[in-house]
């Protein structure tokens, strides 16, 4: 076999940082020319690069022209379309031979598996007498245009509903279209994966706005904050940077300036940087632990569940005909399948919503969403009567809920109605004629004392309502005529006013 590059035996330093970039980023792929030849675009960038694998291979970016070896987008499709093993020796080289391309076509590096389910797509559906079912999601699914597996990303899904039901991402979905309008203008999409009738660009744009709003307002927010965790020690909330957990006692958290004084020196820690991200131990410099310490530790932070009087306080609803749970776009995005009539939906403290059926057999496991990692229950921030956590900031824009403070029962306000409250008399508020110009820290002190005795009477505040208005209107309008009617009267009762004041 003739081979115009040279043989790798081992993968070198800086092919190995472009692996690593490649399975970090998503990469969609628009076009492919062929079965070898790919035209992608990084995901947030507008810029379009060609791939062709060979001998050997080639890309258009700058990265391949300057070093003249793999690049990430060559590494992207290796491992990502074809599936190979990083440390395959197909994965490192400059190119391949027609031999190896045909193998890598047949996809004899990949394992296969067994399916016990019916994967064909069955009979027309409600929606049109076009359209065939949607394709159940099993495991290995894979998105066509970004590679990435289906279950494991937990992004909403559309599918090609006029031929081979099979699922794809809709925001790749929205960029695979966005391409094809530029070549072709007219309102039918092609399947990246079948070649035929997708679909039209009206329902995707509608399920495009539809699954918009899955996407909460803590899903965006930055690794480095732990949403819903509390530090016990200085009690703020969420904690930012890196994260400790007691090995020991349930639910406790600290920041890391707490964690430096010690302020909980009898236990053992695990941290984290970002949340989502696994618990490791405390390096030996800040903590000696032996190994079995370690072990012990590491099962120990596992064991935070949601409690099952939290788990049934969480909101829950059933989706009835006219819900906006059965728009198009909108799905449980745990299982990705759509809701149907008659279906329970929990909703988080995070406002994510799921089946009954995949949100509960999670969070007896985990203490967590399983979308942004926002932390379900701490006895902190819990609040009983209003079912949810109030450990995290509201959203900016999002109205404040009304606040229901158990300790709260009567508000003290200046104004008509204010009484002393029984056996609550103070001699603060009996009248004195002495005025004095300065009062001094402890009068004011115990003046404000006085004044929490006082509560508004109710059976003094009369009802405001559209009658107490025009009631009120008219007394003054009459007394206005009067007025003008009489001014001698008027002069006079001013006058007499005037006179008991004076005295």
């Amino acid at each position: 076999m003739f081979r115009k590059t040279v043989w790798r035996k081992c993968v070198s330093d800086v092919i190995h940082s472009h692996q690593a970039r490649a399975l970090n980023t998503t990469i969609l792929i628009l076009r492919e020319f062929g079965p070898v030849g790919f035209l992608l675009q990084e995901d947030g960038d507008s810029k379009q690069y060609k791939v062709c694998l060979g001998d050997p291979h080639t890309c258009t970016c700058p990265t391949f022209y300057k070093e003249k070896d793999l690049c990430q987008h060559i590494c992207w499709i290796l491992m990502r379309k074809f599936r190979l093993p990083r440390d395959h020796e197909y994965c490192f080289q400059y190119g391949l031979a027609e031999r190896q391309i045909l193998e890598l076509l047949q996809g004899l590096h990949v394992t296969k598996t067994t399916s016990h389910s019916d994967r064909r797509a069955s009979g027309p559906s409600d929606e049109d007498h076009r359209c065939v079912r949607q394709k159940a999601i099993e495991k290995q699914d894979l998105c066509p245009i970004c590679q990435e597996e289906l279950l494991l990303k937990k992004l909403p899904v559309t599918y090609c509903r006029f031929s081979c039901g099979n699922n794809i991402h809709i925001s790749c979905m929205k960029v695979w279209a966005d391409h094809q309008m530029k070549l072709n203008s007219s309102g039918v999409l092609k399947c990246p994966l079948c070649r035929e009738d997708f679909g039209t660009l009206k329902q995707l744009n509608q399920e495009v706005r539809n699954s918009a709003d899955l996407c909460t307002y803590y899903e965006r927010e930055c690794l480095e904050k732990h949403l819903g965790v509390v530090c016990n020690g200085c009690g703020v909330c969420p904690v930012v940077g890196k994260c400790f957990k007691c090995t020991e006692c349930s639910y406790f958290h600290m920041c890391e300036t707490c964690f430096r004084r010690p302020a909980h020196p009898q236990h053992s820690f695990m941290c984290r940087a970002k949340r989502g991200h696994s618990w490791q131990s405390v390096s030996e410099e800040t903590q000696m632990m032996d190994k079995h310490m370690m072990d012990r530790s590491v099962s120990a932070v596992m064991c935070d569940v949601v409690p099952n009087h939290v788990m049934k306080s969480l909101p829950m609803v059933r989706v009835r005909k006219e819900s906006k749970l059965l728009h198009p776009g909108v799905q449980c995005r745990i299982c990705l399948s759509r809701f149907q009539t008659a279906q329970n939906v929990r909703s988080l403290p995070c406002k994510h919503k799921f089946h009954t059926d995949c949100i509960d057999a999670l969070i007896q496991k985990s203490n967590c969403c399983p979308l942004d990692f926002h932390v379900i229950y701490n006895p902190l921030t819990w609040n009983m009567r209003v079912g949810r956590s109030r450990s995290s900031p509201a959203p900016p824009g999002v109205a404040q809920s009304k606040r229901t403070d158990p300790h709260i029962s009567e508000f003290v306000l200046p104004g008509i109605g204010l009484q002393v409250q029984r056996g609550h008399a103070s001699s603060v508020l009996r009248p004195s004629t002495r005025v004095s110009g300065c009062e001094g820290p402890s009068s004011v002190k115990s003046l404000s004392q006085g004044l929490q005795d006082l509560y508004i009477h109710s059976s003094h505040i009369e009802p405001f309502s559209r009658k107490t208005v025009m009631k009120h209107i008219k007394t003054q309008s009459s007394a206005a005529a009067e007025r003008k009617a009489n001014p001698a009267s008027t002069f006079t009762l001013n006058h007499t006013q005037r006179s008991e004041h004076s005295t």
